[in-house]
């Protein structure tokens, strides 16, 4: 499947480019459990539930900046000045590549021998080994990109019970205003399960 389209993210210096990779393996609330819990019988409402499914796992994860189900981004911008760059979505579970690029595209592949990345803080953070810098892996660099995975886990049961016990009910919300034009507002429930979980770039 394609990527999805870039969400942009101001960082100190400059503006990153976000994509997915590929949408998640599953999503965070299935099927069957869904329509247990708005009582539904029958199959004729499951297209439109999976599709109320992934809408409000998307809008959810925008909302706390998180990757909920494990998967792969790219994440493409200028060169930073620093060797230290802090990485969006997390929870981060690893760095899978890095590459940089001159203003001509000619790009080269940086070895995991010449970097680290911190999975153990909010959010992941990779860095140049000490005494290298960008300008040696490429003459000229001046773009940067970053393959890395982040999410809490491969499956459901990974992600904090706050968070799905969210996605059901914005599901119900958007189930139950079906027929209208505009999408309904968030529930305050809904704010009030995420507010621990909101991560805010500094």
């Amino acid at each position: 499947m394609a990527a999805s389209a870039a969400i942009f993210i101001l960082t100190n210096e400059n503006i990153m480019a976000l994509m997915d990779l590929a949408p998640p393996a599953v999503e965070p609330i299935d099927l069957d459990y869904t329509k247990t819990f708005l009582r539904i019988d029958g199959d004729d409402e499951n297209a439109l539930l999976e599709t109320l499914i992934k809408t409000a796992r998307h809008q959810i994860e925008n909302m706390i900046g998180r990757a909920l189900i494990n998967r792969r981004f790219k994440y493409r911008g200028v060169l930073p000045g620093q060797s230290r760059i802090i990485l969006p979505r997390p929870p981060l579970v690893s760095v899978d590549a890095l590459r940089v690029f001159d203003e001509d595209g000619v790009s080269a592949d940086i070895s995991t021998a010449f970097y680290t990345y911190n999975a153990r803080v909010e959010p992941g953070e990779l860095a140049l080994v000490s005494g290298f810098s960008w300008s040696e892996f490429l003459s000229g660099a001046c773009q940067i990109e970053i393959e890395f995975t982040a999410g809490y886990g491969p499956d459901p049961v990974d992600i904090p019970l706050p968070i799905r016990q969210a996605i059901l009910l914005l599901v119900t919300r958007h189930f139950e205003h079906r027929d209208r034009e505009q999408s309904p507002s968030v529930p305050t429930m809904v704010e009030a399960l995420l507010a621990p979980y909101k991560w805010v770039r500094l």
